[in-house]
């Protein structure tokens, strides 16, 4: 692996992975810098070490949903008002789009507490705007099948940022 060819592989993939991780991150531009700066920090040492992968791209991919799904779970809950727990709430319901930092970070809480199958869904569904009929496409189901899926999940989401120890929201 050459110094150039890392180049290479930056100036391809920095832009998508950036957005890959900014869509997960609520908005909390510190927090995706973070996050896309540690996957290539690792990425750098490994490919060193290993050698640099078939698909650097998902290879990246990989390791900035790892990072996230951890920094998400290491987050403590904490009170949120019972408005704020409805607007929570709402949000999830219509399709996760906020500007509300506070939501977002709750949310993605909760998405880290799901299981990988279930929040992967909901996140191709919901960040990465993926239609109904492409991932029944990639999941070998009818989209119907893929309808109640995210239903499950969603609800799923729901009851575990209602059950959140203490309270629902998390702490920054």
């Amino acid at each position: 692996m050459t110094e150039q060819q890392v180049l290479e592989v930056y100036r391809e993939t920095i832009g998508p992975l950036y957005a890959y991780v900014s869509r997960r991150c609520g908005g909390e531009r510190v927090l995706a810098e973070d996050i896309v700066q540690e996957t290539w920090l690792r990425a750098v040492d490994a490919w060193r070490r290993h050698g640099m992968p078939d698909a650097p791209a998902g290879w990246l991919t990989t390791v900035a949903h790892n990072l996230l799904v951890n920094h998400f779970r290491r987050q403590k809950p904490v009170a949120l008002d019972a408005i704020a727990s409805e607007s929570v709430l709402a949000v999830v319901d219509a399709g996760f789009n906020t500007d509300s930092a506070e939501i977002a970070t709750t949310i993605r809480w909760g998405l880290a507490r799901l299981p990988q199958r279930q929040a992967r869904l909901l996140e191709a569904f919901h960040f990465d705007e993926r239609s109904m009929a492409s991932l029944a496409r990639d999941l070998r189901l009818s989209e119907r099948a893929v309808e109640g899926r995210l239903r499950r999940a969603r609800l799923k989401l729901r009851r575990l940022i209602q059950r959140a120890p203490v309270s629902q929201g998390v702490r920054r």
